[in-house]
């Protein structure tokens, strides 16, 4: 809850709650269980977010609330609060109603465990800085095979451009330093990315190079069990086969003709 108050001289002020007073009356009934005071807010609210916005200063102005909402808890599987900006935690039953009844939705989805968002779609170009910190901690280093400069000096790359589609998220941006960045915009090497932070670049020979995060030597992520068993099934089956995927030993680069790959 929160507190909204306003400095006014003493006649207008009056006469604003009179008419708060009035309006709130008419409201109250035999089946009515608010009190006149909530009442009063309720219509107070209501006049500010939805009434005269055709007319005067207020006019076209619509009311915009921005909540950062755990996926689990938007999926009714977590009761983690969401967080309102500017305010901070309120109720995930709130938070649900509020993106279940919302006229438009920027889907900015979080880290279930540490809270950092893991996309913002293609609400924003720019990546923030939590999430920047994301994509860095996953990849330490350049992405393009061989290629060890350190995450912290390489540019946020869309793997697949923002032009063409692509989306401001952990899945689509990966570090890249600045000559293998404009190697791939300015030649024909292209670059893919798969779960887990597991880049593959193509070179115009066709030829492919993986590069796999240190952190994939300890093994895949493991999902709670608490969790997969409310997750609808085909969404189950994807997780643990992605997971499985992960598990398999990958086999060497092996050129199309099944030469030795040229060096590089």
């Amino acid at each position: 809850m929160a507190y909204l108050g306003a400095w006014l001289p003493a006649e207008t002020a009056h006469a604003a709650f009179d008419r708060l007073t009035r309006a709130a009356k008419s409201l109250q009934g035999p089946d009515e269980p608010r009190t006149l005071a909530q009442l009063r807010a309720d219509v107070l609210a209501d006049l500010l977010l939805n009434a005269g916005l055709d007319a005067g200063p207020a006019a076209g102005i619509r009311a915009q609330v921005a909540v950062t909402v755990p996926v689990f808890t938007l999926l009714g599987l977590d009761e983690e609060p969401a967080e309102l900006e500017g305010y901070g935690p309120i109720p995930a039953e709130t938070a649900r109603r509020l993106c279940a009844h919302a006229p438009s939705f920027r889907r900015l989805l979080t880290h279930p465990e540490t809270g950092i968002r893991l996309s913002w779609g293609r609400s924003t170009y720019r990546v923030p800085a939590d999430l920047a910190r994301a994509v860095r901690h996953r990849n330490p280093a350049c992405t393009f095979a061989g290629c060890r400069r350190a995450a912290l000096h390489c540019e946020l790359d869309h793997t697949r451009a923002f032009a063409e589609g692509g989306t401001t998220s952990l899945d689509n941006l990966g570090p890249s330093c600045r000559p293998h960045h404009r190697l791939k915009h300015t030649t024909g090497w292209t670059p893919a990315q798969h779960p887990g932070g597991i880049f593959t670049w193509t070179s115009p020979a066709s030829y492919a190079y993986a590069t796999v995060p240190d952190h994939l030597e300890t093994g895949p992520p493991r999902y709670p069990q608490a969790i997969l068993q409310h997750l609808p099934e085909a969404h189950r089956q994807r997780l643990l086969r992605a997971a499985e995927e992960l598990r398999q030993p990958r086999p060497p680069d092996v050129p199309p003709d099944g030469e030795a790959p040229p060096p590089f």
